[in-house]
């Protein structure tokens, strides 16, 4: 009778979307720092816009990593690849003027964004993004205008457009492109005495504005969001737009907004995300969130963890790690160590692998993620590249376990249970149905979303990984069009 009535009390509250781990990340391929395949310096960033197709942002050691300092570079220029591994793939991007590539170890190589005799050369970019119906490359530079530089990837080199958006004065450093095309750039700083440190600007092409107008370029933002006062230095948002996300770097956290870039954005409070004091390089010194991603299918938020521009074999470089986060609570649901994979692939924290599989010097400061192949992209700021990482397996809400049509539809009893942390959940499906699975604590509140999405006949079978939860009852609920069906289950820590 108390199941029953606990079943009753069941409320909508928040959809998520978080999905079942099964093997590892490894890299595929990290491109050589010291051969020709190489970014040439400190490598800060990348956007990808396929599988093996990206762009490196390279900014010089700055003195110091605070204002003024980070944004006065002694270099600062983007590398291309298409069609890349380890040792293939660099196509002449613009550095110095012409069409090129970079020289190895060499300061004073700057990036010029060009169109006719417009012309922007980079200075203090840190963070360049992908994205939009034309897959172009965005960069948040830091000029005297603090201007969106945009420049497309082919075949045949990198190149610049005739696009360019001037922000303001202020100095800004996080940079996203939803798949509409608006593009949203976060401010350095942030302030009480000001309400716009995210602009959002309409897309290229939309009607009204001045991407493409010769020396113009000066649109007014179609929205802001209003921070918190502190540091800034990651952002992304939802493929449609409705989530954004940015990392607080000061308070070692991730903060979330909700809404559209045209009728505004509001503070998310569901969603918490911050790291413990407990997460160090060892010397004492905090990590923090930098770089964030989102992959929309299976719904994912990525984020760079490491200290900022941190060197060191007994320091920095022993941390660097990659989370994947549920972007609708901030649970961590998966952690990629790659300080411990390049000790794995190499012996020591200080060292690239010659085979191409490890940038080592960890010092992660951004990652992206390509849709199609769910691949991960990150850089190793002092290692001097850029790396390629997959999963071994399949990010995935729901695994069929056979097509044969069963006679009913059936909830099965999860097994292992009692379990801890995870737990396996199978179900049958007599006719093809829009299928949601659902776990609830025993007051009722949705706590997971496992599966949401229309499935063929079949068996399924659905991991919940318990992981950041208390121990105690839960419910799992199966709906597969009319179909309903509920099963208890203990979680035991």
């Amino acid at each position: 009778m108390r199941q029953k009535l606990l079943v009753s009390i069941f409320v909508t509250f928040f959809s998520v979307s978080l999905f079942a781990q099964t093997d590892t990340w490894m890299t595929e391929y990290v491109v050589l720092d010291d051969a020709a395949n190489g970014t040439g310096y400190q490598t800060s960033s990348v956007a990808a816009i396929g599988a093996n197709r990206f762009v490196a942002l390279v900014t010089e050691d700055p003195i110091g990593p605070t204002e003024p300092f980070i944004f006065n570079v002694d270099g600062n220029y983007l590398v291309g690849y298409w069609d890349a591994d380890s040792v293939n793939g660099r196509v002449p991007s613009p550095i110095g003027g012409q069409q090129t590539s970079p020289l190895y170890q060499t300061g004073g190589q700057f990036t010029d964004w060009t169109s006719g005799l417009d012309q922007v050369t980079l200075a203090g970019a840190w963070q360049i993004a992908s994205g939009g119906p034309n897959s172009f490359i965005y960069v948040a530079n830091n000029d005297n205008d603090h201007n969106i530089l945009v420049f497309e990837l082919t075949g045949t080199g990198l190149v610049s457009t005739d696009y360019r958006m001037i922000t303001g004065t202020e100095n800004i450093f996080a940079i996203e492109v939803d798949d509409n095309g608006y593009v949203y750039v976060a401010d350095f700083i942030g302030s009480d005495a000001k309400t716009d440190e995210i602009k959002i600007f309409k897309p290229i092409g939309a009607a009204g504005t001045t991407w493409g107008d010769a020396f113009v370029h000066n649109d007014a933002p179609v929205s802001t969001i209003d921070l918190p006062e502190g540091r800034y230095m990651g952002l992304t948002v939802s493929g449609d737009g409705t989530q954004v996300f940015v990392s607080k770097s000061d308070s070692y956290s991730i903060l979330k907004a909700v809404g559209d870039p045209e009728n505004g954005y509001t503070e998310d409070t569901i969603f918490e995300r911050q790291l413990s004091e407990s997460d160090t390089i060892g010397i004492g010194q905090r990590v923090t969130y930098l770089g964030l991603a989102y992959l929309n299918e299976p719904p994912s938020l990525y984020a760079a963890v490491d200290s900022f521009i941190y060197s060191g074999g007994s320091g920095g470089y022993r941390y660097g790690r990659l989370h994947r986060i549920d972007p609708e609570f901030g649970w961590v649901v998966d952690s990629v160590d790659i300080a411990e994979w390049n000790l794995i692939r190499t012996g020591d924290y200080s060292s690239g692998s010659g085979d191409g599989r490890a940038g080592g010097y960890t010092s992660v400061c951004d990652v992206d993620i390509d849709e199609l192949s769910q691949a991960a992209f990150t850089q190793t700021y002092y290692g001097w590249a850029v790396e390629k990482w997959f999963y071994d397996g399949f990010l995935v809400g729901v695994e069929p376990v056979s097509n044969t049509v069963p006679e009913n539809f059936h909830l099965k009893q999860n097994y292992p249970n009692p379990f801890n942390p995870s737990t396996t959940i199978e179900f049958d499906l007599q006719e093809s149905a829009f299928v949601t699975l659902e776990i609830y604590n025993v007051v009722g509140q949705k706590v997971r979303t496992l599966v949401k999405e229309q499935l063929q006949p079949g068996t399924y079978k659905s991991l919940f990984d318990a992981q950041g939860l208390p121990s105690g009852n839960y419910f799992y609920k199966l709906t597969a069009g009319d179909f309903t069906a509920t099963s208890q289950m203990s979680l035991t820590k």
